[in-house]
């Protein structure tokens, strides 16, 4: 990513840094990331984002086509309060996917349909409404009968610690998102590390501006640019983040390395040394270090 395809990115209060905290006192979620590389395969664990936060991050590691299944939700339920088919879900926010019925091989309880429909829809398919539980894969091309029945078989027989992508069929791209926040992604893309931190860390931002105040129903914050985030993942493939301060035009984004994924219930250490600033006014990023030995 250079400098000239930095984006701004929109951030509204469904964002899962806004919406999600962590235990009884409700303290801010972390930003979270770690990278593991097996050959050419790279699996990213991070939080917090949704799909609908990182959709264009999909389409941009992906081949042309959005694989979707194993979606669990509470946004759309019948009378008896069952969850509508994927299907159903697709005709209702008038995107024209192709469906597949899959619950011949169900594993998971809310198995129904899987989608087939070009990335430039997925934005449509996901507004409006959230999931605690949804797959995503890609494909180079629209899905015969027959693929699709083998993509189902290898997500829903697969087991879920080991690797995704390489069991299926066509496959160089699979998400699994967890309750909006939890983000599992394996990708042969070798920037998506660059392009999920750098993601993570301007929807880290914004959602410190959308809670400084309450009357502000969206803000629009410039990514970082590429060499600061570059220079972190040289460092080290795992990281976590909290704010360190904010100030009347900027946002403070500090950060730590870790020698290990974070998982719930580990502490924010106290002194996160490496620290991002975003000036908000100016769309610009500042890298600075701090602490004990540096």
């Amino acid at each position: 990513m250079s400098e000239q395809n930095r984006r701004s990115v929109r951030i509204d209060r469904s964002a899962a840094f806004h919406v999600n905290a962590l235990g009884v006192r409700c303290d801010p979620f972390p930003l979270t990331f770690s990278l593991t590389t097996a050959g050419e395969l790279r699996t990213i664990a991070a939080t917090a984002a949704g799909a609908t936060e990182l959709s264009d991050v999909l389409a941009a590691l992906g081949q042309a086509y959005a694989v979707v299944l194993n979606v669990g939700t509470n946004s759309f339920l019948d009378d008896d309060l069952q969850q509508w088919p994927l299907s159903r879900i697709a005709r209702e926010q008038g995107v024209d996917a192709v469906a597949y019925d899959i619950r011949w091989a169900a594993s998971r309880y809310w198995s129904d349909d899987l989608l087939v429909l070009p990335w430039a829809e997925l934005d449509r398919l996901l507004a409006g409404w959230s999931s605690y539980d949804i797959e995503i894969l890609d494909a180079p091309g629209p899905l015969s009968p027959g693929t699709a029945d083998e993509v189902a078989l290898a997500v829903n027989s697969q087991d879920l610690t080991t690797a995704m992508v390489p069991a299926v069929p066509g496959a160089t791209l699979y998400y699994s998102g967890h309750d909006d926040c939890y983000v599992h992604l394996e990708t042969t893309d070798p920037t998506a590390p660059l392009r999920v931190l750098t993601r993570l860390l301007a929807l880290k931002a914004g959602a410190v501006l959308l809670a400084e105040d309450e009357h502000v129903g969206t803000v629009t914050v410039v990514e970082p640019p590429a060499d600061l985030v570059t220079g972190l993942l040289a460092r080290s493939d795992h990281w976590l983040g909290s704010v360190a301060r904010t100030s009347p035009t900027g946002v403070t984004v500090s950060l730590a390395v870790r020698d290990r994924s974070w998982r719930l219930g580990d502490p924010v250490p106290e002194l996160l040394p490496y620290r991002l600033t975003l000036d908000v006014p100016r769309g610009t990023w500042v890298a600075a270090e701090s602490g004990p030995g540096c």
